[in-house]
């Protein structure tokens, strides 16, 4: 157990905080990733069509795409705690306002405002392991956080499926229990969290000390005033990441969005097992999650800060384009999931890397960094389903769909062979001319 110089133990409290944004983040794929299971009973229920439910589940990531860079700055500015409190509480506001609508117009306007609210989560679960995590754990305490929404993602439709069968008659039911569980995880994360470890009572120096170790002097604690444009539109690396988020999402959406459907329409599977079925996949997700902080944290040692965060990236998007291929083989309903799963797993393997590139290159402009990428990501997220839509058709035949999931993927791993995290987005210089000579921003 690390020490400080009086030999005195060091507290884990750090370990508390990120239990407590994890929480969060499976709460954040519950709530998402519930409509998509439920999308068939919301079309009948409001008399709806394919294209216009496409839209809803489209419109959700728009706005969510838009507001990440507000909100990363906003958590800059303000500090994760009062933010990621009031963001779990209007998503599940919103979450529970969708259990009431009426109609395909104010059904739209809610998930607008479900992608606003939900916009800030990823940028201060970020920007919050920036400070709460040493920089030699940050990929795999990035893995566990991001682990929590796959955990959700996949008890989604499995969770749904019960509890229309066995709790709740309707699908209106469903949004209100999640809505509900909201309160529970805000008040949580209130209680637990700090904006860093200095705030935090329970924390101690030598804590503090060992959370500090390794980090660059471009890792502040102060806060950010304004987003850094100039430099963001400048770099090389966050353009690359920009263009691989987006493929990435464009081809990854389509186990969140349109794989209930498909299962249905291509195979005929029942609403039980195809809840299953919908659910392996991201289970098989939570493995590379995992498996990938665990990975950059021991590859950054050997092959240094660039490949280590880079490799990973890059190749598990060409494992992605390869599973996706394989969907166009006249495969059974269980070959398919199989194929998705290595879809998610791979997709997940770099999401450690992803998300510690951010942090490495960030600054005191993590959450707002993060955001920029999260935005991009999010706009392949919200073309993705209309796109696979109309790939799809009135035909009913999926292998257009497929293919594009395919070259979302090639184009993602391409670009992201070249981001090199060794290079900081607001060099050190700009970093000190921004603050006095305490260290603290002027």
């Amino acid at each position: 157990m690390a020490t400080d110089q009086n030999h005195t133990p060091a507290t884990a409290v750090r370990h508390l905080v990120v239990f407590a944004i994890t929480l969060t983040s499976l709460l954040l794929y519950l709530d998402r990733n519930c409509i998509a299971f439920l999308t068939r009973f919301i079309e009948e229920d409001l008399q709806l069509t394919d294209s216009q439910m496409a839209w809803v589940l489209g419109g959700f990531f728009w706005t969510y795409a838009i507001a990440q860079v507000p909100c990363g700055w906003l958590t800059d500015r303000l500090g994760g705690r009062v933010t990621m409190t009031w963001f779990v509480l209007l998503w599940s506001l919103f979450t529970a306002l969708t259990g009431l609508t009426g109609g395909l117009v104010p059904l739209f306007l809610l998930r607008l405002g479900f992608g606003l609210a939900q916009a800030g989560a990823y940028p201060t679960s970020a920007a919050m392991i920036g400070k709460w995590m040493p920089l030699s754990s940050r990929g795999i305490a990035n893995s566990v956080v991001a682990f929590g929404g796959r955990v959700g993602g996949a008890v989604a439709s499995v969770l749904t499926a019960y509890l229309l069968m066995l709790l709740v008659p309707t699908w209106r039911g469903v949004m209100l229990i999640y809505g509900a569980a909201g309160l529970f995880v805000a008040a949580l994360f209130w209680w637990v969290a700090r904006n860093r470890p200095d705030e935090h009572s329970g924390c101690n120096a030598a804590e503090i000390a060992r959370i500090e170790a390794g980090a660059r002097r471009t890792d502040p604690y102060g806060k950010a005033r304004t987003f850094p444009w100039r430099e963001v539109l400048a770099s090389r690396s966050l353009w690359l990441d920009n263009i691989a988020e987006f493929g990435t999402n464009v081809g990854w959406v389509f186990l969140v969005t349109w794989l209930p459907r498909y299962l249905q329409e291509a195979h005929e599977v029942p609403v039980e097992l195809r809840g299953w079925l919908t659910g392996l996949p991201l289970v098989a997700g939570w493995f590379g999650m995992l498996g990938g902080g665990w990975l950059t944290d021991r590859l950054t040692p050997i092959l240094g800060l660039r490949w280590g965060r880079a490799l990973p990236m890059s190749v598990s998007r060409f494992i992605a384009m390869g599973a996706f291929l394989a969907c166009l083989l006249p495969l059974s309903p269980w070959g398919v999931t199989a194929a998705f799963a290595v879809v998610a797993f791979a997709t997940d393997l770099g999401i450690g890397a992803l998300w510690a590139f951010k942090q490495d290159v960030g600054g005191r402009h993590v959450g707002s960094i993060l955001g920029w990428g999260n935005m991009w990501g999010n706009f392949g997220a919200a073309v993705s389903p209309v796109l696979l839509n109309s790939m799809v058709g009135e035909s009913k035949h999926w292998d257009g769909a497929f293919l594009a999931c395919a070259g979302a993927f090639l184009i993602a791993g391409l670009a992201a062979i070249g981001i090199d995290a060794r290079i900081p987005v607001v060099p050190e210089e700009t970093e000190d001319a921004a603050r006095g000579e305490d260290g603290v921003e002027e």
